[in-house]
């Protein structure tokens, strides 16, 4: 009975450093793995438990260590009564077998030990906790911050002591050690989680898309993403009162910039409503009384920056100016959004029947440069010749009439169409403005 109850006692102990070792490697994983953002902070006032794991997580360095301390006492115990146990549980079997000499019995429960401890060590003491903590960071490192905390407590002086010695080897061969594991990821990890969240399911394609376009906004500038000076609808503001009118009737902009004598010479915006309304009043335009103050912006200033100004001095449109004061451009607020969610129609566009094709009021088309020469002609009422041995699309044409492949913002004009190249991708056409002159 004494020799059972002495087994049963040993297989405990046994156990209990398994376990013990299997609770300290659930602890380190779930500690690298889980991050603060996940213990949200409802759950950090209102729950013991996570206000220790942040403790553990905000003190990674002195954690980790303990977690260490924790799986280096558990392996030699497991070490020191690993074969006096298999030998308490062979003793029968010797018996049977009639073996009785010790070298041999401590051979054979030495080899046999060594083998039960290693199976139960990896499998139970190392790799299911390692899984577990690793699928679920945030439940294992709740589980674990009690005991983990306690143990902590307990060992504080020998783990301070000896992390503080790894801490000495590191500076000696020239590693400086850190007091807190920084785990920031990366621009380039982060665009990888999205990517493996878009295959999986948990992001979808516009989000992934918003979320890559994020990533590269503040590398553009002003020159990136303003309307050149050549496409620019500004006013000269010695023009008399029904020619502004119906300019701006005709363009449809809601904010306009006044020029006097060059375009270089910006002195001003206009609102549309504010002439609109002094005209239905009857009113004498006298647009230097209407005409409000510029917003200057340089044409190497990034989209971030120029957003953070836009919004702080309640300002949508802005001229963009070189190094000289030479006038470039202007952008709008419109025109940053939409580097992030891509083309955003006004109320003055309108969208055709036909798949990529998009006209606003003044009977400009944005189109897909795979359009079929038939289907252009008959969406603009144009003439353009039908070739299928040279072209079949208004991408193959374009490059015919030019001799090229047609660069950003080449123009070319055939027969009363003015086509522009808005987006190009290599030598790749994506996207064609056509406009069609009135005279035609």
């Amino acid at each position: 009975m004494e020799d059972f109850k002495s087994i049963f006692f040993d297989l405990f102990l046994l156990f209990l450093f398994v376990l013990l070792n299997a609770l300290f490697v659930a602890a380190e994983f779930a500690l690298v793995k889980v991050r603060k953002t996940q213990l949200l902070p409802e759950e950090i006032s209102k729950n013991g438990k996570a206000k220790l794991a942040l403790r553990l997580i905000t003190n990674l360095d002195q954690s980790l260590a303990a977690t260490q301390f924790g799986i280096t006492i558990s392996s030699l115990g497991l070490g020191w009564i690993g074969e006096p146990v298999t030998a308490r549980i062979l003793e029968p079997l010797f018996q049977w077998l009639s073996i009785d000499n010790p070298k041999t019995i401590h051979t054979i429960s030495l080899s046999v030990g060594f083998v039960l401890i290693t199976f139960l060590h990896i499998i139970i003491g190392e790799l299911a906790p390692k899984s577990l903590a690793i699928r679920h960071p945030k439940q294992t490192t709740l589980f674990i911050a009690w005991p983990l905390n306690i143990f902590y407590l307990i060992f504080k002086l020998p783990i301070i002591v000896l992390n503080a010695a790894a801490n000495k080897i590191l500076k000696i061969v020239g590693i400086e050690p850190v007091s807190e594991f920084e785990r920031s990821h990366s621009e380039e990890e982060i665009r990888m989680l999205i990517s493996e969240g878009t295959k999986s399911g948990e992001i979808d394609e516009t989000e992934q898309a918003i979320i890559q376009k994020v990533f590269g906004f503040n590398d553009k500038t002003a020159e990136d993403v303003m309307i050149p000076r050549n496409k620019m609808f500004s006013i000269d503001i010695e023009d008399n009162r029904d020619k502004i009118i119906e300019r701006l009737i005709d363009e449809g902009y809601s904010r306009v910039p006044v020029y006097k004598d060059t375009i270089d010479n910006i002195i001003g915006i206009i609102y549309s409503k504010d002439i609109i309304s002094a005209a239905e009043h009857k009113e004498v335009i006298v647009l230097q009384d209407i005409i409000r103050p510029v917003h200057f912006i340089p044409e190497t200033k990034h989209i971030g920056e120029i957003l953070k100004d836009f919004q702080k001095n309640n300002i949508h449109l802005g001229i963009v100016v070189n190094e000289h004061g030479g006038v470039e451009g202007l952008i709008t607020l419109e025109d940053i959004i939409e580097e992030i969610f891509g083309e955003i129609e006004d109320e003055y566009d309108t969208e055709t029947d036909g798949k990529n094709i998009k006209a606003d009021r003044k009977g400009i088309y944005l189109l897909n440069p795979n359009i079929t020469i038939e289907e252009f002609n008959k969406l603009l009422n144009a003439d353009i010749p039908v070739d299928p041995d040279e072209y079949q699309t208004l991408s193959g044409f374009l490059q015919k009439v030019t001799g090229h492949v047609p660069d950003i913002y080449e123009r070319i004009d055939y027969k009363g169409l003015v086509m522009t190249i808005m987006q190009k991708s290599g030598i790749k056409l994506l996207q064609v403005k056509v406009q069609k002159l009135k005279n035609y």
